[in-house]
């Protein structure tokens, strides 16, 4: 029997091993899922704008919405998140996450970003701040926005025509009750952002600042990317940068947004960046931007507002978040939104591992006292598949994978399958032994034997859980992977670790017929007595 090559497969094994227990050592520990170490649970419902019926193609506007979410949630770095439809609803199970304000607001933005012109602005005390759109004390404001040649350009309108106003949220912060933003073609008016606020005259109270806006030439879907950067002012704001339609489209409008500025018009060449139906910025064409000309990089800013620099910078970081994952094709309001604590999985998470630690005990000495010396091995078999398997969903860990408990249970089933594998090949070289076989040359039959029987029965197992993983959702994915990757590690371990054990204990006098069992051999018997 040629030694080197048992020896070599031992040895990769070990450093494996090793290698596995030093990462462990250093402080490596697996992602944890939703159940085991809380996070937040939440159901979202798609809102549409009242009287709307629901489209034909409902199901597949709640699908993109489910993908511009996932999108979200990615680049948020959960491990394992679990986002699914159930009906029209969209469940969303988020592990590891404990800032539920944070991740409400990025989850709920539907992010509808537009660039419009802005005609007028109306402060708090205004008599117009109040009124009904359609109300005699708009009439000047209407002239305003038919004297200017952006509203012919963009809005369409004619000399003449009749200007209606829409105010998607006369309160400024009250429930709205119609659809939360201004169609893209129409001029209305839009409130301030929570930092754009003015004293009102009579109460004293802060008041968000109104803007009277145009149609929009541009939306968000020109968006080519969005990132947080600093700004002029030392705050921190988020860059936008257009694709070569939108930065054409942006250069033409701040072209004559620099010709209102320098013909004095009302406006003051002043434009609304607008997220959702608020006012987010409304920065004025600066003097180095000449008329007919405009700003031809294709980029824009959008500011932050007040707040610490750690918070301006979250700020920024979570609206190019959303611009870069694009808008929700619909308004989703949470219908429940919960924080789960790990409590009840971490219980029972240790009721499961105290059951599953004394089986592999009883099993441990079963092992021993039954196959004595060949007992030992399927023990270290099982050290060896545990400490590797560990490493592995650590290493997952690195890349989002988090562990459940349903994860925990197929582990748990795959100790079974690696303990069996050893049980086979063990009786195997019984039986070959009993046939009359030297130990050596019934080891050797014994594998070859053993192992296309552990082949058939994990290939049966391995196929099983493909199906369950690309057929299931949610948890029992988890139960899938760990269950697939836990048998195919099986037979690395056979043949790697338990094979190059045993044939070389088969070279000692560790292992003889005593010690595998084997049946005492029959005494031959001659016509002159005994043999």
């Amino acid at each position: 029997m040629n030694r080197t090559p048992l020896v070599a497969a031992l040895s990769a094994v070990l450093v494996v091993v090793l290698a596995a227990g030093i990462y462990l050592g250093m402080g490596a520990r697996p992602n944890l899922g939703l159940d085991l170490q809380g996070g937040i649970s939440a159901i979202y419902t798609a809102v549409l704008p009242p009287g709307e019926e629901e489209p034909d193609d409902f199901e597949e506007v709640i699908d993109e919405a489910i993908d511009v979410i996932r999108a979200r949630v990615d680049s948020l770095g959960v491990a394992e998140p679990d986002i699914s439809r159930s009906g029209t609803d969209i469940m969303v199970q988020l592990p590891g996450i404990d800032d539920a304000e944070r991740v409400q607001e990025l989850i709920g933005t539907t992010a509808q970003l537009t660039f419009r012109p802005v005609y007028d602005t109306i402060a708090p005390g205004d008599p117009r701040y109040d009124a009904d759109p359609a109300d005699e004390v708009f009439d000047e404001t209407r002239e305003i926005i038919a004297a200017s040649e952006l509203t012919y350009l963009d809005g369409g309108l004619q000399p003449g025509d009749d200007i209606e106003l829409f105010e998607v949220n006369p309160d400024c912060g009250a429930p709205v009750d119609v659809e939360p933003e201004l169609p893209t073609g129409a001029i209305g008016i839009l409130c301030g952002a929570e930092d754009d606020m003015m004293p009102d005259p009579e109460t004293g109270e802060l008041e968000p600042v109104k803007y009277v806006v145009g149609a929009a030439p541009i939306t968000g879907d020109r968006i080519d990317d969005a990132r947080a950067a600093f700004g002029p002012a030392g705050g921190v704001d988020t860059a936008l940068e257009l694709d070569n339609e939108g930065g054409a489209a942006f250069a033409a409008f701040t072209a004559q947004l620099a010709c209102e500025r320098d013909m004095g018009m009302p406006g003051q060449g002043r434009f609304a960046i607008t997220l959702d139906g608020i006012v987010e910025s409304a920065p004025t064409m600066a003097p180095g931007v000449a008329c007919g000309v405009g700003i031809r990089d294709g980029q824009a800013t959008i500011t932050s507002g007040a707040g610490t620099l750690d918070e301006q910078e979250q700020a920024a970081r979570d609206l190019a978040l959303v611009l870069r994952t694009g808008a929700l094709p619909i308004t989703l309001e949470p219908s429940t939104f919960d924080t789960v604590s790990p409590t009840l999985g971490a219980e029972s998470l240790r009721s499961g591992l105290i059951a599953g630690l004394i089986g592999l005990a009883l099993v441990g000495v079963w092992l021993i006292w039954f196959y004595r010396s060949l007992g030992v091995v399927a023990l270290l078999a099982l050290g060896v598949f545990g400490m590797v398997v560990i490493g592995l969903i650590t290493l997952l860990g690195e890349v989002g994978f988090a562990l459940t408990l349903a994860g925990v249970a197929g582990l748990i089933v795959s100790i079974g399958i690696t303990a069996d594998s050893s049980i086979i090949f063990f009786e195997r070289i019984r039986d070959e032994v009993n046939l009359g076989k030297t130990v050596r040359t019934a080891v050797r039959k014994a594998y070859t034997s053993a192992f296309r029987t552990n082949l058939a029965g994990n290939t049966v197992t391995l196929a099983a859980a493909a199906i369950l993983y690309f057929l299931a959702v949610g948890p029992v994915r988890g139960f899938a992977l760990m269950l697939g990757m836990a048998t195919l590690l099986d037979l690395i371990i056979l043949a790697g670790f338990t094979r190059p054990a045993v044939f070389l204990m088969s070279t000692t006098k560790l292992l003889t017929r005593r010690t595998v069992r084997a049946a005492k051999k029959p005494e031959l018997v001659t016509a002159g007595g005994r043999a």
